[in-house]
């Protein structure tokens, strides 16, 4: 993580004698869990994630937005329902919802990120771009996942940006949120799909 995090601060030393813009983040969206091929437990047991609606809010700093490649840095914290189903496999039916004291767990998903993201100018509107999320998630257990994703965005005028990017979680994390022998069977990869508003405050 603090390698990371160095050498983000590296590449943006680079740019900080150019033009820096900087604003408000707000965003929304869906979250995907990507399980791995094994969701049994050894208890045998089949765990179904569902992941509800997402929201974040941020801030942006923006480095040489007035070039055709720029470069972002946006610092977040995110918030998301997640339901996870147990049920007995084989009993029911695998996905089949189990009807049983404790075998729906709800929880809340809290992530903090510091996102680099490259980006190209299609046109005076439209650009495309690529970057890294190094995600800290505090709840429900503090868990580290480096996330990778793609956006494309469209500047709607001098204040206002959209966005839709979709984030994939490269590490384990459902199975690192595993605390107790009632949920020590999940596993599987987070990833969402964001829509977000960029409002630009200032041009330095």
């Amino acid at each position: 993580m603090k390698k990371i995090l160095f050498l983000l601060l590296l590449v943006s030393s680079g740019v900080l004698a150019q033009k820096v813009e900087h604003g408000m983040l707000i965003g929304g969206g869906l979250g995907f869990p990507m399980q791995d091929k094994s969701v049994i437990s050894p208890e045998n047991d089949y765990f179904d994630h569902q992941l509800k609606g997402n929201g974040m809010i941020g801030y942006r700093l923006r480095f040489m937005p007035e070039n055709k490649l720029f470069f972002d840095v946006d610092l977040s914290l995110g918030f998301q329902g997640m339901q996870t189903k147990r049920s007995p496999y084989g009993l029911t039916g695998v996905g089949n919802n189990y009807t049983g004291n404790g075998n729906t767990m709800k929880e809340f998903v809290f992530p903090i990120s510091i996102t680099a993201g490259w980006n190209y100018r299609l046109s005076d509107k439209f650009y495309c771009g690529l970057g890294v999320a190094p995600t800290l998630y505090v709840q429900p257990r503090a868990v580290f996942d480096l996330g990778i994703l793609a956006k494309v965005g469209y500047q709607v005028s001098k204040h206002c940006e959209l966005a839709l990017s979709y984030q994939y979680g490269c590490f384990n994390v459902l199975k690192d949120f595993n605390i107790d022998a009632g949920n020590k069977g999940r596993k599987g990869h987070l990833s969402d799909l964001m829509f977000s508003v960029y409002i630009p405050f200032s041009v330095k």
